[in-house]
């Protein structure tokens, strides 16, 4: 039987798409090493797949479509994020690398540092990202405190906030970006 030609496939839902989100958060996991950064890379893909769904053509299943966009994703990740370095607890670098900084943001609330300068500094520090969190859009602001400040799973925070899974992702990516980009000033 020949193939049927000039019938073009419905673009995928953004239901579809999010169906897939679990797989594709495990590979990039396995591939990436790193939470934050295979949860980027996922919403990443996500955007990319959901803004071109229409380019899909149905010539490989959906999902095998979607993990390839996640790998170019997780490629750029390792390309945009050569200088990562991890921070560890002691706010020393676990790797070698060229800290911008960044990190610290995850250490501001250490209990018990020793110097008071560096007491100072990660009060300083902390009030900057609490003010930056603060100046977010009501709709990032809010995606971003219920889902990374009090942990609730996206579900919930789409249920509380009447939103699709597709746009908390979208959100969450969005106040990620806007944060690291504002913090950077406070971390010259």
């Amino acid at each position: 039987m020949a193939p049927v030609t000039g019938f073009a496939l419905p673009a995928p839902s953004a239901a579809e798409l999010a169906s897939h989100r679990s797989a594709m958060l495990r590979f990039a996991r396995r591939r990436i090493r790193d939470e934050d950064l295979a949860e980027d890379a996922v919403q990443e893909a996500l955007l990319a797949a959901l803004s071109n769904r229409a380019s899909f053509q149905g010539q490989s299943a959906l999902r095998t479509w979607l993990i390839g966009i996640l790998n170019h994703k997780i490629q750029d990740t390792f390309r945009r994020e050569g200088r990562y370095v991890q921070v560890v607890a002691d706010g020393t670098r676990g790797e070698e690398g060229t800290d911008d900084g960044f990190d610290r943001l995850a250490f501001a609330q250490l209990a018990a540092a020793d110097d008071p300068a560096q007491r100072v500094g990660n009060a300083r520090l902390l009030d900057a990202l609490l003010r930056e969190i603060d100046a977010l859009p009501a709709t990032l602001k809010d995606v971003f405190v219920l889902q990374v400040l009090e942990g609730h799973e996206t579900a919930e925070v789409c249920m509380r906030l009447g939103i699709t899974e597709a746009n908390c992702w979208v959100r969450l990516h969005r106040a990620r970006k806007r944060l690291a980009d504002r913090m950077r000033d406070h971390l010259v």
